[in-house]
């Protein structure tokens, strides 16, 4: 018996060492990663306010973000990316936010998110990562109760922190520095990287303080993301970081010859040979959409394929390094909206909006802040600011027409000569309205009367100086008063005007332009130049808290340093030929006008702006020379402002249309609606 239970004992100790030595054997010595771009096809549902392909998520249309998502794999060496890309291409949704994702659900970790600002961070949070969460069905994994105490908010799930297992997720504004120490972080996903500030006093930049942030790890346990919109070449972040790695293109095959070539606007070989996009102009030299196609890079072929031919050649794609990198375990990548797939915008849509910027007809520039958008949001790539430009004297006065004379009545109150036979000749259309403009001296008033026919072509009708004490109520303002209120001005048709809009510097004596338009309902309006504004535009109107402090709205900032250029370009690149049109915003001053006027368009110059302490370039500004007089060219681009102003508010509110459009405004107001017909 006892032999028997040995025996027995024997034979299940040897089974049970037998059944853990097999165990044992399949254990491997590596784990399992699902790498990025196959978790988020499986776990990521779109919504149709986020993106015009809604459902679930899917690399098919947007082929050339999988690679680079692919990157944050744990088994990835990469240890930086860089993107730098076009607008609207869907960049943010499939890569930044994959990441973020795939960091809370898949290969928990600590991150941390980085954009311009703090405003553009919580309304990126709020509008696109909590949706993402939910609709990936990852809010359970959110610590909304993490050390929540009586009383307090949950420090687990705010606006712009995330708590959930084996990580957390911490937003920050660019402009905030101080929030960045204190954690270490082994994923970094830094947006926007060029609206970034150059350098943060007693810090350093913000690219070396994402750095520091992610030091303590090393190997490809440390990631970081740069993506940006190129923006001014001399201050760019993220083409120094483009070209720092290995400079990726995505290469697509021809669909007629198969020759791998990457997609661009357009572009030159030695010998002469055209490729990119394409299309043919009508008779009056304006895009014919339906021809708009691209052009193969292969000169033996030369075919034309067509937008909706990207649904066949982007899928066939593939990502090539055009450089060896000089940053260690860095890929960058540029790509931009020509790529888009079918259904976003589209090779006639970048066509459409060439053609806003560059006078197809005569082969150049037509607006320079449009091109420098196309370039940074289309192409993808930097634009350079140039200094050392400066209007001549001696072209401003070529500008001077001869038989463009205007003549005051001896009260003041009427003035006749408004060149309508010349207009009509020479632009096509008579004078349509006119606008004013102030420029505030302590001892004076410079006021500048411009009237404007069809195209912007621009007849300056006055330029008067009203000598007086600004500092008070007295004969200056009243002067002012009678010119922007109840002066005519008669045109040679007969045609009666009044001033439509005017805007006053408020640079000098502040409170009593403030005070002189507080008197005015409507039509006048204080402005106060700055070098630059937001997004390029033209104006922008002061915080609701600054109009509440002055006591009114009729408050203004001008882009200074953008309407300069225009008029830089007017007065320096503008040819007409005589019996032909004129181009648009092409000047016309009267024959009286003294060399002095002239003489102050030369006044200022483009210089570069640097850092007192660094030295390092900040941009470029217009200067005025020392002891220069200026006011000429000052007031040409308050009446500009004022005029853009009029019109955005006639279109949107007479047109019902959503923005400004030169066009539909010029229709209007050869209709009649800013002057009076004779008799």
């Amino acid at each position: 018996m006892a032999e028997t239970d040995s025996l027995y004992k024997k034979n299940i100790y040897s089974g049970d060492i037998d059944f853990l030595t097999d165990q044992i054997s399949k254990i491997t010595d590596s784990l399992h990663h699902e790498i990025p771009s196959e978790f988020v096809e499986r776990v990521r549902y779109m919504t149709s306010d986020l993106t015009p392909f809604p459902g679930k998520f899917s690399f098919e249309k947007f082929p050339y973000f999988r690679e680079i998502v692919d990157c944050f794999s744990p088994l990835s060496s990469t240890q930086e990316v860089v993107l730098m890309k076009g607008n609207q291409m869907g960049a943010t949704t499939a890569v930044l936010e994959t990441v973020l994702l795939y960091n809370i659900m898949s290969d928990a970790k600590a991150q941390m998110y980085v954009t311009a600002d703090a405003g553009l961070m919580r309304t990126s949070v709020q509008v696109r990562i909590e949706k993402m969460i939910d609709n990936a069905g990852a809010r359970d994994l959110i610590f909304s109760q993490a050390r929540k105490k009586r009383g307090s908010r949950n420090t687990g799930d705010t606006a712009i922190a995330k708590e959930y297992p084996g990580g957390y997720l911490h937003c920050f504004g660019g402009r905030s520095p101080a929030r960045f120490c204190g954690l270490s972080y082994p994923c970094a996903l830094a947006d926007e990287v060029d609206a970034f500030p150059d350098s943060i006093p007693k810090e350093g930049t913000v690219v070396d303080l994402v750095r520091n942030r992610t030091n303590a790890y090393t190997g490809s346990k440390r990631k970081i993301f740069w993506a940006s919109t190129p923006l001014v070449k001399q201050t760019s972040k993220i083409e120094t970081l483009y070209n720092a790695g290995d400079r990726r293109k995505f290469l697509v095959p021809c669909k007629h010859c198969g020759t791998m070539q990457e997609l661009v606007w357009h572009s030159k070989n030695e010998s002469g040979y055209t490729w990119g996009i394409v299309w043919e102009n009508d008779e009056d030299s304006e895009p014919k959409y339906e021809t708009v196609g691209y052009k193969c890079s292969n000169p033996e072929c030369g075919k034309i394929m067509k937008n909706y031919d990207k649904a066949i050649i982007i899928p066939r794609g593939e990502w090539r390094p055009t450089a060896k990198p000089t940053a260690p375990n860095t890929r960058s990548y540029h790509i931009t909206p020509i790529y888009n797939p079918p259904g976003m915008y589209s090779w006639e849509d970048l066509v459409r909006q060439w053609a806003e910027c560059w006078d197809i007809k005569n082969n150049r520039l037509k607006d320079k802040e449009k091109y420098r958008i196309f370039r940074n949001t289309k192409q993808g790539l930097t634009f350079e600011e140039m200094s050392g430009k400066q209007i001549q004297y001696e072209r401003a006065i070529q500008f001077r027409r001869t038989g463009f004379i205007l003549k005051n009545n001896e009260d003041g109150l009427t003035a006749r000569g408004v060149p309508n036979d010349i207009a009509v000749q020479d632009s096509g259309s008579p004078i349509l309205l006119l606008v004013a403009s102030v420029d505030v001296q302590d001892d004076c008033l410079y006021v500048d009367v411009k009237g404007y026919s069809a195209g912007g072509v621009t007849w300056t009708l006055e330029f008067e100086e009203i000598k007086g004490n600004t500092a008070e109520f007295n004969g200056v303002w009243d002067k002012l008063d009678a010119i922007i209120g109840g002066k005519r001005y008669v045109g040679t048709d007969g045609k009666v005007y009044r001033i439509q809009i005017t805007f006053i510097d408020s640079g000098h004596n502040t409170d009593y332009v403030y005070e002189y338009v507080k008197r005015h309902s409507s039509g006048v309006f204080a402005c106060k130049g700055r070098d630059k504004l937001a997004a390029g535009e033209t104006y922008q109107f002061f915080s609701s808290a600054a109009q509440e402090k002055i006591g009114f709205s009729n408050a203004v900032h001008i882009n200074t340093f953008k309407l300069k250029d225009k008029i830089s370009a007017s007065l320096t690149s503008s040819f007409w030929i005589t019996g032909q049109p004129q181009p648009a915003w092409y000047p016309n001053f009267r024959e009286d006008f003294r060399d002095d006027y002239f003489r102050q368009f030369e006044s200022e110059v483009k210089e570069e702006q640097k850092n007192s302490v660094t030295k390092q370039f900040i941009g470029i500004i217009w200067k005025k020379k020392f002891g220069a007089e200026n006011h000429a060219f000052d007031t040409y681009v308050y009446n500009l402002a004022a005029l853009e102003l009029l019109a955005e508010g006639w279109c949107k509110e007479h047109l019902g249309l959503p923005a400004l459009d030169w066009s539909a405004f010029w229709e209007l107001a050869k209709q009649g609606e800013f002057y009076r017909e004779p008799g």
